[in-house]
């Protein structure tokens, strides 16, 4: 099975979904199962004890080089 392959900018606005999803009230989105296997697999994010999906560290840091004012942008 292949993995999915990101487009510029896809991986952060999935991530962003997730980061969004994990706070309290928040309508949730659906993430299509093969962009959360292929995020699961990377260890951006994991399942939670209550089955939503939960942001890593990996993610977190992940999130943060894809916003316009990171490091490696300037």
């Amino acid at each position: 099975m292949a993995l999915h392959r990101f487009e510029k900018g896809e991986l952060g606005h999935w991530l962003r979904i997730v980061a969004d999803n994990c706070e309290p009230g928040a309508a949730q989105t659906e993430v299509p199962a093969q962009v959360a296997q292929a995020l699961e697999t990377l260890r951006c994010i994991e399942a939670g004890a209550d089955g939503r999906w939960l942001i890593t560290a990996k993610g977190k840091l992940s999130l943060r080089m894809e916003e316009p004012g990171a490091i490696h942008l300037r």
